[in-house]
């Protein structure tokens, strides 16, 4: 599956000298030559007077990380995020590659809006990009017609949007037909979450959200997802998993056709955030807490650890944003009325580099889980790898380099970050997208 890509003006030649190659397989000291947004060499020692020349001494050289789980907001909600923010803020973050959600307004349902999606991106989006097309129960018509869609989405339960799908008939006919694009799995129990909702009416803080969409709902929903998937055979991707509960029903359904995510904030986060982002205000609202509200919710300091566990293990495929930008004023609204979701593009590979630095996974598993795994899942055709042949998609990467988060500000449009201050080790220095250093 090819991805369309920005266009932008390619250097004629490009040289990286110097630097370490990464990829799951190890480390090769290692220069790559770059020629019409194509790599045309890694070898040892390349010359070539016609090429403008890099120096990457003592960095290393990673393919162009790949979200594959974002939200770009465009169409219907560009004053939180539009594609030439939300592109910007992915190059920065070293980003080259996003796969972009369906639950726009309208949603992404049908063939012709997807080919809208896409003619509206053209020429504004800033990195290589795929966009998913929604289930809905009753458009499988359209998901058959959806040639450019990266995938399909299903929402099991209600979450930004309004898209879901949840009468078992309905699934059922859904799981039975995505057997060639990913189906792309939103997993938490719609009936739970309202029983839930009804148990603890009344408590308008925000860290009831992690009570009211508890383990359970997601455990109940990822059960039947890999259930309905063994059943039909269907190449299924849980999307951000947060939960050790989870883990146990993945461990016995895992196979090549199920894959599943976890989104940066349940690696770096818990429970504990509700506290440490907030305030309490006049009104005895905790306002500000809402900045870490998002579905599925923050977990405990158990399910956090065992999302690296498993993370480390391959248990858990690859590693996502789930980048879902609110304005400021939307976040500080009262709990029931503030939106759900953070942003992310700018600090995934900055909060990974730092967690390889403390010891918490290896480069090479870090390449695997954000490089090379999302092209598989996703059939992306030249991506997630630095090899003859493929996109000059590159990062430069210095894992001495210690920055704080926000301290030059943001790209995305929503101009803030849950890891806001956060002090990092390792950053991206060099960022090339299609043969141009951006």
């Amino acid at each position: 599956m090819r991805v369309f890509c920005y266009q932008m003006k390619v250097m004629k030649k490009l040289l990286l000298k110097n630097g370490t190659v990464v990829s799951s397989k190890g480390k090769l000291k290692a220069d790559v030559l770059v020629e019409g947004g194509k790599i045309v060499k890694v070898s040892a020692k390349i010359s070539d007077k016609d090429a403008k020349i890099i120096d990457c001494k003592g960095k290393f050289i990673i393919p162009g990380v790949i979200d594959a789980h974002v939200h770009l907001r465009e169409p219907g909600a560009t004053h939180k995020e539009d594609f030439e923010t939300g592109s910007s803020a992915a190059l920065k973050g070293g980003v080259t590659t996003v796969l972009d959600m369906p639950n726009n307004n309208p949603s992404i349902d049908t063939a012709e809006r997807l080919a809208a999606k896409y003619k509206l991106a053209k020429g504004r989006m800033k990195c290589g990009h795929k966009f998913f097309i929604a289930a809905t129960g009753d458009n499988l018509v359209e998901l058959k017609k959806a040639k450019d869609a990266c995938g399909v989405k299903l929402f099991m339960s209600k979450s930004t949007g309004g898209l879901v799908v949840g009468d078992d008939a309905d699934l059922e006919k859904i799981f039975a037909f995505a057997k060639g694009l990913p189906l792309v799995v939103h997993a938490e129990d719609e009936a739970r979450i309202e029983q839930r909702k009804k148990e603890f009416e009344g408590d308008l803080s925000p860290s009831v959200h992690s009570l009211i969409r508890d383990d359970e709902t997601v455990y109940i929903a990822i059960k039947k997802a890999l259930h309905l998937a063994k059943k039909h055979g269907t190449k299924l991707h849980i999307a951000h998993v947060s939960t050790k509960k989870e883990m146990e029903a993945l461990k016995k359904f895992k196979d090549k056709n199920i894959t599943a995510e976890v989104a940066t904030h349940h690696l770096f986060l818990n429970k504990d955030a509700y506290a440490s982002h907030g305030k309490r205000s006049d009104s005895v609202t905790y306002y500000d807490c809402n900045f870490v509200k998002i579905n599925p919710p923050i977990r405990s300091e158990e399910d956090r650890l065992a999302m690296w566990s498993a993370l480390k293990s391959g248990l858990i495929d690859i590693v996502v944003t789930d980048h879902a930008p609110h304005t400021l004023d939307e976040k500080k609204k009262p709990y029931l009325e503030a939106p759900s979701g953070v942003p992310g593009l700018e600090t995934l590979l900055p909060l990974m580099l730092d967690a390889v630095n403390h010891g918490e996974l290896s480069l090479e598993r870090m390449v695997e889980a954000m490089c090379e795994k999302p092209a598989e899942i996703f059939g992306l055709v030249g991506k997630g790898f630095v090899k003859a042949g493929y996109d000059a998609d590159l990062v430069v990467v210095d894992m001495s380099k210690e920055g704080v988060v926000g301290s030059d500000g943001y790209a995305t449009k929503c101009g803030w970050s849950p890891y806001d201050g956060w002090k990092l080790v390792g950053w991206p220095e060099k960022v090339v997208c299609g043969g141009k250093v951006v």
